[in-house]
Formats: structure tokens, C-alpha cells, sequence
């Protein structure tokens, strides 16, 4: 199905295809009077416009595109924070009721601060932005998993711990990184 910015875009196309092609047949042979010369002319100047309406169209169609890609990552960082927001804030409480030890603030803090970040900053329409965002909330959510299975006594609880440094500290990256996009 096609969007209505993709049909003005496929008209424009189409247009300017067949005006240039009027354009070649006139010029295949030189006109001979100023009325052939002032149709070429005017063949010209119809040119021009067809192809600033499919720029305009082609313009059209990628802010659709872009907002669309917007509206459905801002819907989905939300979801996306819930984890990054939650597993830290029930360790705090752990660490609040001395059931962990407080060096534990030192993951719990970035990554409670990155999934608000995530879940409530808002997202600027830029492909870029969008792109990071993304994966920030991907990274949060993973490194939350991680932070999770750290914090049950268990085998891996080390390589979990280990692992979820590093998820904080690309979680805390990506962020910085959609920030100093212009």
C-alpha cells in the first residue's frame, strides 16, 4: 500500500519523465520558427517545475518516513525504560535495607538515571537520534537482565556483575553519544 507522499512522489516521476522526453523529441531537430523555440521554452520551464515538485515529493515522502520511525520509537522507549527504571530502584531498596552492600550505588545510580533518560527524555526527529536511542534501550534492558541475574546468588552472579558494568557503561555511552548529535 502506498503512502500519499510515495503516490505525489511517483506522479512527479512520472511527469518529469515524460516532459523530458517532450524536451529530447523537440531538440532532435532544431526548431525552425520562434513559436517551435517558444514551446521548448515553455517544455523547459514545465521541466523545471515537475522536477522541484519531486524533490519537494521526495522531501514529503522521507519526513514521513522519519516521522514514523519517530513516532513508534518514542513508544517503544517507554516499555524499553521499564527495566533499566525498576531493577535498580528494588536493589536500592536491597541497598536501603542493608541486604546489599552500597557499592552497588555505583551501577544501580547511571543505570536508574540512563533508563529515565531512555524512557522520558524526549527523542528529536533525526534519523541519527532515533537510530541511538534505540539502542540505548536495548542496552539498558539487557544490562537491567544482567544487573538481575548479578544480584541472585548463583554461579554466574560474577560474570553477570562483570557483564553488567560494561552494560551500564555502553548504556551510559550510547546516551552520550545521541547527545552530542547536532
Amino acid at each position: 500500500m502506498t503512502t500519499p507522499a510515495q503516490h505525489d512522489r511517483d506522479l512527479a516521476e512520472g511527469r518529469v519523465t515524460r516532459l523530458k522526453q517532450d524536451l529530447r523529441d523537440g531538440l532532435a531537430t532544431p526548431p525552425g520558427d520562434v513559436e517551435a523555440m517558444d514551446g521548448l521554452v515553455a517544455s523547459a520551464h514545465r521541466l523545471l517545475d515537475a522536477e522541484v515538485a519531486f524533490d519537494e515529493a521526495g522531501h514529503r515522502l522521507a519526513n514521513a518516513e522519519l516521522e514514523a520511525r519517530h513516532a513508534a520509537t518514542q513508544r517503544a522507549v517507554v516499555w524499553f525504560a521499564a527495566a533499566p527504571v525498576l531493577v535498580p530502584l528494588v536493589a536500592g531498596a536491597l541497598v536501603l535495607f542493608e541486604v546489599l552492600s552500597p557499592v552497588w550505588l555505583l551501577a544501580l545510580v547511571p543505570l536508574f538515571a540512563a533508563g529515565l533518560w531512555i524512557g522520558f527524555a524526549p527523542v528529536r526527529r533525526v534519523g541519527d537520534v532515533i537510530r541511538e536511542r534505540t539502542r540505548a534501550a536495548w542496552a539498558g534492558s539487557v544490562t537491567a537482565g544482567l544487573l538481575a541475574g548479578a544480584l541472585i546468588p548463583w554461579p554466574p552472579s560474577v560474570a553477570c556483575t562483570i557483564l553488567a558494568a560494561l552494560g551500564v557503561a555502553a548504556t551510559a555511552g550510547l546516551l552520550w553519544r545521541e547527545s552530542r548529535i547536532p
